[in-house]
């Protein structure tokens, strides 16, 4: 995860995408966002930048609090 935006989103750079990798598709909308614990921390609402480096823009849940948000800056998170 790259950073926080407003009140429980987040930024997140995506893995880069090579071309022959593209036809598996990307994640879609309101796919469930993970840690490395399996936690559910919330969903992806948008889906922008290059298409072989995407970045996703990810609502988080409420049940989630701001100290496990910022414990996951520069962590890596999974779409499920």
């Amino acid at each position: 995860m790259l950073h926080r935006t407003g009140v429980k989103n987040l930024i997140i750079r995506g893995d880069e995408v090579k071309p022959e990798n593209v036809s598996d598709g990307f994640p879609k909308l309101n796919s469930v966002v993970v840690d490395k614990a399996l936690n559910r921390i919330g969903t992806v609402i948008s889906v922008f930048g290059p298409v072989g480096h995407p970045y996703f823009l990810v609502k988080g849940f409420k049940r989630t609090t701001d100290s496990e948000f910022r414990a996951l800056i520069n962590e890596r998170v999974y779409i499920r």
